[in-house]
């Protein structure tokens, strides 16, 4: 019971000590978890809209942050400006199992005893609200090696949201040198590496996404997300117990496919492979595949009650024309009900990229 009664004496006075007096930085920090295995943690900034990525204007540089290792698994996330006030802090509970290979995750508000010593030490937020996530996630499985980021605030005047890129793995080599070239291994097919950045999503020669990173995604196997087309994975070569299928080229700077009549390309600022010439790429379509953390869209723009009026009125108007030409009629041929209509992809879709070594880090065995 005492050194319960310690430990928070500890938290109370420990932890301004470490809030005040430990360096923010805005690199990679790298956090060590008890059980075995790593969390690294990296701030960044992006454009909430990626047609922005054409301007000319620079994102801000990330925040300084901070991530402090607690009991019960949990590890604390502080951000603070340049002139170091508190702006944005949340909980990642994470439990490792060596044996499995495994994480279990879950991001909480950020810890209220913390949150107290903010407001203490941070006079501007004394009598304001802390900012943090109202409430916290499902748990979540996460293989050895696995990436996921998170929206933590969004500024919709000027289109800047700042996000934080969250990385588990049990090999801490892997999170220092992220390039597969970098580390030492066994020269085999998986040891030839994709690598994708800055780049721009093409279907059917329109133009569906773009990027402007210049860090990218590196790996033996490449994947794109597409919301409501699922998982494209790319592989130099079949993998067995998956249905990769041969569908695809990759030359220079550009992937290349085909599925279901619609014609993909995927283009990067750099040659995607460093072999030259032009290659089969294996295709796994990956329809069952949803994003870990959905994207928090900003609320919608409240109406006035002009404009609640117009849309009434034209909403009557559109139903009483719909009715006129909708008249029953013995020549009407309705819809083939086994006909389904693929959903159209929508120019600049929120897609997801990332990369990975092993094909068990993305998917289980079939």
């Amino acid at each position: 019971m005492r050194s319960k009664f310690l430990f928070l004496v500890f938290l109370v006075l420990g932890l301004p000590l470490l809030v005040r007096g430990q360096d923010f930085t805005t690199k990679q920090l790298i956090v060590s978890l008890p059980e075995g295995g790593f969390v690294s943690f990296k701030n960044q900034t992006a454009w909430t809209d990626l047609r922005q990525a054409f301007d000319l204007r620079k994102l801000p540089a990330a925040l300084g942050s901070q991530a402090v290792a607690d009991r019960n698994q949990t590890i604390h996330r502080v951000l603070r400006d340049n002139d170091g006030k508190f702006v944005f802090g949340y909980d990642l509970w994470i439990n490792g199992d060596p044996n499995t290979k495994q994480f279990k995750i879950s991001v909480k508000p950020l810890d209220t005893e913390l949150q107290n010593t903010l407001r203490v030490n941070d006079q501007t937020t004394l009598n304001e609200s802390i900012s943090t996530f109202p409430k916290p996630t499902e748990p979540q499985i996460l293989d050895d090696g696995a990436e996921f980021s998170l929206d933590l605030l969004i500024n919709k005047n000027t289109g800047i949201k700042i996000i934080d890129v969250v990385k588990v793995t049990f090999d801490r080599l892997r999170l220092e040198s992220d390039s597969p070239r970098l580390r030492p291994r066994d020269f085999t097919l998986e040891a030839v590496a994709l690598e994708m950045k800055d780049y721009s999503l093409l279907v059917n020669d329109n133009l569906i996404a773009t990027s402007k990173s210049k860090v990218g995604s590196a790996g033996t196997l490449l994947w794109i997300y597409i919301p409501n087309r699922g998982r494209f994975i790319f592989s130099l070569f079949p993998r067995e117990g998956y249905s990769f299928q041969k569908t695809g080229t990759v030359a220079g700077n550009k992937i290349e496919f085909t599925l279901d009549g619609d014609r993909y390309q995927w283009l990067s600022s750099s040659p995607i492979l460093r072999e030259e010439g032009a290659w089969n790429l294996w295709v796994l379509h990956d329809v069952q595949y949803s994003p870990l953390f959905a994207v928090r869209q900003p609320p919608p723009t409240e109406k006035s009650a002009l404009e609640k009026l117009d849309e009434l009125m034209n909403s009557t108007l559109q139903k009483s024309s719909t009715a006129i030409k909708t008249r029953p009629s013995a020549f009407r041929v309705g819809p083939d009900p086994k006909k389904v209509e693929k959903p159209a992809v929508k120019p600049l879709e929120k897609v997801m990229m990332g990369g990975a070594d092993r094909i068990e880090n993305l998917l289980p065995r079939n």
